[in-house]
């Protein structure tokens, strides 16, 4: 079940500095993007707004209501289908639902509804859920630096959490560059990503640890190189099937779980280029500057 049938001899850390400015490219524009962006890079679960839940006589289409809703410049608020039927929707904006519910009545004059909810969205409420997923990611991300400082030594749990989060800034570098607005769904893509990425990382990890048992050399970067050849194939089986499966959620999973599953495509994709090319490249460069034998 290898991907890649001979053994491969690739020099991943002979161009780190090629990656590593790569990434900080990517970083950096993708901050920028983000910050030029402002408030609108949040939906309203973390600005505020308001929640519409309306229920039809018959049966309507998503695309329907969309394009209901493009007549008044609101074609790209999420809308969601709940219940059975397909008759009712909830949808979050930040305009009057007055003007929305005018449009449906105009529109959709054939089609009678009511309004199960109508509710407000307070920005109080919207800042305790960013504080709480911000939280989370923090809780998250000692937990992890704890665990491989631990199996392994500080080094490797440093660098690895350094990774996972060269993988969320450039993740969410991406959602800005692309328009996306983050949800509570979005968040826990991000923290899915999180678990992902460095497992991927704790595999290369683990076998460079074995080959320290095994060698008494200290050249480390040849080493470490053997090591990431030797999980290649498994790495890339892995990240290829993972990806295989959000292509599937991405083009016919819907419209509600599409940003939840772009965030994590984006994310498996640099989790995996991380972990070949970043996280234990990091390693090496602390090795350099601070030469000591690993603890194996």
């Amino acid at each position: 079940m290898r991907l890649i049938r001979r053994e491969t001899k690739i020099d991943f850390f002979g161009k780190r500095k090629i990656f590593f400015t790569l990434s900080a490219l990517f970083i950096i524009l993708g901050l920028v993007t983000f910050i030029c962006r402002g408030k609108n890079n949040f939906a309203i679960d973390f600005t505020g707004g308001r929640l519409l839940q309306v229920r039809f006589e018959k049966p309507i289409s998503l695309n329907q209501i969309r394009d209901s809703l493009k007549k008044v410049g609101l074609s790209q608020i999420p809308i969601q289908e709940v219940g059975k039927g397909h008759r009712e929707i909830v949808l979050k904006t930040t305009a009057e639902t007055s003007g929305i519910l005018t449009q449906f009545h105009q529109e959709l004059s054939d089609n009678h509804f009511e309004i199960i909810a109508d509710e407000m969205i307070s920005p109080t409420m919207s800042k305790s859920l960013r504080r709480k997923g911000l939280l989370a990611f923090f809780y998250g991300m000692i937990g992890i630096l704890l665990y491989i400082a631990f199996r392994f030594e500080f080094r490797f749990a440093v660098c690895g959490v350094i990774a996972v989060f060269h993988d969320i800034l450039i993740t969410v570098g991406f959602l800005a560059l692309f328009g996306k607005q983050i949800d509570s769904k979005i968040i826990a893509a991000l923290l899915a990503l999180v678990g992902y990425s460095i497992n991927d990382t704790i595999v290369i990890f683990d076998r460079i640890r074995e080959n320290l048992r095994k060698s008494k050399k200290t050249n480390y970067t040849e080493l470490f190189n053997k090591s990431i050849n030797e999980v290649l194939s498994r790495t890339l089986i892995t990240s290829f099937t993972t990806i295989l499966v959000l292509l599937s959620l991405f083009f016919f999973g819907g419209n509600i779980i599409h940003n939840f599953a772009f965030t994590l495509l984006v994310g498996v994709i640099t989790g995996t280029y991380s972990s070949i090319f970043i996280a234990s490249a990091l390693v090496i460069e602390w090795e350099k500057k601070s030469p000591h034998r690993f603890r194996v």
